[in-house]
């Protein structure tokens, strides 16, 4: 399920443009606006892709962890609940993919599978 609505809400950022984050990274005077805009776009929509099919799960799941604990904590520190409960959502999301790790249908359950002898 968090592969799904990563790629859903990344893909707007990859593909309609990435202005309006862009724009609100700028406003609050962190550096290299463009970049983090990139990178937290490709990291909602490339590591989506990579949960729905079950690749590098646990890897995705830490990233993701780490841009929404930056998007909450830090980027909407300053709005009401409401405006970021969305990031808080993603975290917890994120938290328990991380801890719960790739499903038995999962692409890195055949790549790691460990034989029992």
């Amino acid at each position: 399920m968090l592969g799904v609505l990563l790629v859903y809400h990344g893909s707007s950022k990859v593909f309609d443009g990435m202005g309006d984050m862009i724009q609100g990274i700028t406003d609050r005077g962190w550096p290299f606006p463009m970049l983090q805009a990139f990178m937290a776009a490709y990291i909602e929509f490339a590591g989506g892709v990579l949960l729905i099919v079950g690749l590098m799960t646990r890897p995705v799941a830490l990233m993701t962890i780490g841009l929404f604990s930056i998007i909450f904590f830090v980027y909407s520190a300053a709005d009401p609940f409401g405006k970021k409960e969305k990031a808080l959502l993603f975290l917890f999301l994120a938290v328990y993919v991380f801890l719960s790790g790739p499903g038995k249908a999962s692409v890195d359950a055949l790549l790691f599978r460990k034989e029992v002898k």
